[in-house]
């Protein structure tokens, strides 16, 4: 009895997504993806999230409207998979840096079906691209323990920060 031979299975490659520019009609996601961000660095009581959750999509409004906040999605087929956002901070002035704003990578969150395979990479490319084209010299951010792989991966160095707590947070921060 003769055998067939198999075919060599398929690869399964990644998955062809998209990344944009988001506009207010993803401030819904951008909030939601925030709050998963939230939960995913610690435990935060859901009354907290919510709170913030309103907070920070009035703060995101009206900072995307004046244009000192501009965010990123990524999408296959329509479904968004993860997004970031760079916020035009306000800094003090310092030798050697004209300006008085710096960007400063935020809220970065790829949906867990989705990791992997390299949205949170393609919205930090988009970020630098965006820097570069705007004439910024640098760009900051905090990054958790899960992202850091890929921030070093993109070029960016450690630096240190000092924080002291010097009260409990008040109910409504």
């Amino acid at each position: 009895m003769a055998t067939k031979k198999r075919k060599p299975a398929k690869k399964i490659g990644k998955p062809a997504f998209k990344v944009r520019k988001a506009t207010l009609t993803d401030l819904p996601t951008l909030v939601h993806q925030r709050r998963a961000m939230w939960r995913v660095l610690g435990e935060r009581e859901p009354a907290e999230l919510d709170r913030a959750d309103k907070v920070y999509a009035q703060w995101a409004r009206s900072r995307m409207k004046n244009g000192t906040l501009m965010g990123w999605v990524a999408e296959n087929g329509g479904e968004i998979l993860g997004g970031g956002c760079v916020w035009l901070q306000p800094v003090q002035p310092r030798p050697g840096y004209k300006l008085m704003i710096q960007p400063y990578l935020l809220s970065m969150y790829t949906e867990p079906r989705s990791r992997g395979l390299g949205v949170a990479s393609g919205i930090v490319r988009k970020a630098l691209e965006w820097c570069r084209s705007n004439g910024f010299s640098q760009l900051r951010l905090h990054a958790s323990e899960m992202g850091r792989k890929v921030y070093l991966k993109h070029g960016f160095q450690r630096t240190w920060e000092m924080r002291r707590r010097i009260k409990k947070l008040r109910e409504d921060s």
